[in-house]
């Protein structure tokens, strides 16, 4: 008998233990779900405020970069570098491509303005800065190795940039060829310069810095004709700073020519326009014993009159 109750007691033991169990994962799996309910709106929340966030820090970001751009249309090129700085400075998440993007530009703009150890540095700042993933790496090494080459050949150096100039036409940077065509014309080699020109005139015209180093070169090759037609195309650009210059080739190139009463009558004219231009004086002084032979020699800088 008293094993009987002994056992009836043991299994409402278990029995109340099996419920008292059973309340307690209820309870702890309504508590699991409630937690991953409260859970799940914190991880809402957090999330909406990170995207919010970051939306309007790169809405920031892309109105600064905009406001570059418009500058840098408008040839404002500093102006477009502090709108760059000022997109560049804004920390957003996952923003690389676009900041590589605003730090191409803004050497553009550096480069623009003639400034290249800047425009170095910049490009130089992308390598130390940024992944390899979002920006060519061989591109980017060139371009340093260029804006080296600009800032030298600004200081005069015209002998170890040409290479540098060359690499870069050959690699589609044709603008590069009035560089190197510059080079060479410091260097004497004429021929060299003419074939860069050619390249330069076919992707971006005629100038008339552009017509006046053909005329050079054509004068250089005793080509007159030729010469004379480069001068009226540079000067049929009308006033600008190589008018001078023009007329006073024109004057050489009829006076080479033998053509000496259309030269002396350019010189006269020449002298009027630039009292000033001793080299006008003495070339039409010159002339003046050509044309006048039996008159008195004007300006007797070689003793003409005492012959």
């Amino acid at each position: 008998m008293a094993n009987k109750t002994d056992n009836k007691k043991t299994s409402d033991k278990k029995a109340d233990y099996k419920k008292s169990a059973g309340k307690k994962r209820r309870t702890s799996k309504k508590y699991r779900k409630l937690k991953l309910y409260y859970n799940l709106i914190f991880a809402v929340i957090v999330i909406f405020i990170v995207i919010y966030g970051s939306l309007h820090v790169f809405t920031k970001k892309k109105t600064f970069r905009n406001e570059g751009l418009d500058y840098f249309d408008k040839g404002e090129y500093e102006a477009a570098i502090e709108s760059f700085n000022k997109a560049l400075s804004i920390n957003q998440w996952f923003s690389d491509s676009v900041d590589v993007d605003i730090e191409m530009y803004k050497a553009d703009a550096y480069v623009k303005l003639y400034d290249f150890a800047d425009a170095g540095r910049v490009y130089s700042s992308i390598k130390s800065k940024y992944p390899e993933k979002y920006y060519d790496k061989d591109e980017i090494d060139f371009l340093i190795e260029l804006m080296n080459a600009l800032d030298k050949y600004k200081y005069g150096d015209y002998t170890s940039t040409v290479a540098c100039f060359n690499r870069a036409v050959e690699a589609g940077y044709t603008e590069m060829s009035l560089y190197a065509a510059n080079c060479y014309e410091q260097n004497g080699d004429y021929e060299k310069m003419k074939s860069n020109l050619d390249i330069y005139t076919g992707s971006f015209g005629y100038t008339p810095d552009i017509c006046y180093k053909y005329a050079a070169y054509y004068i250089v090759m005793n080509d007159y004709n030729s010469a004379l037609i480069c001068i009226e195309q540079g000067l049929s650009y009308g006033d600008s700073i190589y008018t001078q210059e023009f007329l006073y080739a024109q004057i050489l190139c009829y006076t080479n020519a033998d053509n000496y009463e259309k030269a002396y009558e350019l010189a006269s004219s020449y002298k009027d326009a630039y009292p000033d231009d001793t080299k006008g004086a003495d070339i039409y002084a010159w002339l003046d014993t050509r044309v006048n032979v039996d008159e008195e020699v004007i300006n007797d800088i070689y003793n003409q009159n005492n012959r």
